[in-house]
């Protein structure tokens, strides 16, 4: 493996990071004809490029975000002409941060409530959308196709937008003495799962309708929700048996097969 640092003060921190997201490189938008990548269809990962070089972002205490890029060729290869970026924008400490590996944008969440949509363009990033709500966030997710991004709050209120910004439905989750902690879409983006922080596991229809709500780990917080699957489809036809992984803040491990959830 290949990290490429710059040799400058700009470059470093020394504070603590809250938050990691790794996005593998994948090819250029489609353009809509006219050259513009606004409303663009996004390029699929291949494994090769998937796997051989991307980049890396971090989010931390002094809300700066990082944006460092990382390759494990065993060959000689060209590495772009700016290896490093420091994102600067948010007002408070950065605990999340979230790339979109086939639109090439990446979600920042800070303590505040605002999240940031980055994108590079011109071999600069600057900020394409800005969402405050002024609540926390507890997770922000991105679907599998890079469609839609789930948000989820720590009130209970829940949202789903697309990737351009536009609203599709929100609610506020009828939770008792509860808080939603985290949220994943399913493998085929057809339903979103929540985590709370008495054990119970939340599923929705990815149109906001209710469909099921159980108690997993009773009394434990539900700290991460996780699928077997590939984070971001990298060929059409994606696997089905796919099992998702609930973790406690006690360090207890759940596997859930698939289907358990919708019953």
């Amino acid at each position: 493996m290949h990290l490429h640092f710059e040799q400058n003060i700009s470059s470093r921190t020394e504070c603590t990071i809250h938050s990691l997201s790794w996005m593998g490189k994948v090819p250029d938008l489609v353009t809509n004809g006219s050259g513009e990548t606004q409303g663009a269809t996004p390029r699929r990962p291949t494994r090769t490029q998937y796997y051989s070089e991307g980049w890396l972002a971090s989010g931390n205490a002094k809300g700066i975000v990082g944006v460092t890029f990382t390759a494990s060729h065993c060959r000689k290869y060209d590495p772009p002409n700016r290896s490093n970026f420091n994102l600067r924008g948010h007002r408070a400490e950065v605990t999340l941060v979230r790339w979109n590996e086939p639109y090439q944008k990446l979600a920042t969440c800070d303590t505040q409530g605002i999240i940031f949509v980055w994108i590079k363009h011109e071999g600069r990033w600057s900020i394409e959308l800005i969402n405050d709500r002024n609540s926390q966030v507890t997770d922000f997710a991105w679907s599998h196709d890079g469609n839609m991004a789930l948000i989820c709050y720590c009130d209970g209120f829940v949202l789903v937008g697309s990737v351009a910004g536009h609203r599709y439905w929100s609610s506020v989750l009828n939770l008792d003495n509860t808080c939603i902690t985290c949220g994943v879409w399913s493998p085929d983006d057809q339903k979103v799962m929540f985590g709370t922080t008495d054990g119970q596991i939340i599923v929705m229809s990815s149109t906001g309708a209710m469909i099921t709500q159980i108690t997993i780990l009773d009394g434990m917080e539900i700290t991460s929700l996780l699928w077997s699957c590939e984070k971001f489809k990298m060929e059409e036809n994606s696997r089905k048996d796919s099992v998702v992984t609930v973790a406690s803040d006690s360090g207890e491990l759940l596997d859930i097969m698939q289907d358990i959830d919708y019953h």
